[in-house]
């Protein structure tokens, strides 16, 4: 496998390298990937708010954002119909009620590691060998099994 590959990720594609994927599995950038496509809060550094719908989150957590709302330290609202925030600006990402984090890392982790596998069929010296196996390991316990005395 090269270092950079293709990934289709909804309606996106993006290059995602292996650095990026070690990220996922070894952070918690993977629950706000798994939060992608759901309205959420996120708190900024800057005592600033953005509230939207998370479009892409990438490996070093940096968001993008749809239908954004975006409240200042004053309180004042502006409306973007996109949104950047960069990974260092992040303070807080709220994860929206009724939702766990253990089922979100889980189906964000089988999501990730899925991958379609090709079976090779089985050849005929392997499947006998196999068979083989299989009935020297039948023999064995059918040998060793205790024998059940009446008293």
């Amino acid at each position: 496998m090269s270092r950079m590959e293709s990934v289709e990720q909804g309606d996106s594609k993006f290059i995602t390298s292996g650095k990026e994927k070690f990220l996922y599995y070894n952070t918690l950038a993977i629950i706000v990937k798994a939060l992608e496509g759901s309205y959420t809060l996120i708190d900024l550094r800057n005592e600033n708010t953005v509230s939207g719908k998370i479009a892409r989150v990438d490996g070093w957590m940096n968001i993008e954002m749809e239908d954004v709302v975006f409240y200042d330290s004053r309180g004042t609202k502006h409306g973007f119909s996109q949104f950047f925030v960069c990974k260092r600006n992040i303070r807080y990402v709220h994860i929206p009620k009724g939702i766990s984090t253990t089922d979100l890392i889980e189906k964000q982790l089988n999501k990730l590691s899925h991958r379609p596998k090709h079976k090779k069929p089985h050849t005929f010296k392997k499947s006998r060998a196999n068979r083989y196996q299989q009935e020297t390991v039948n023999s064995l316990f059918s040998v060793r099994a205790p024998k059940q005395t009446a008293n």
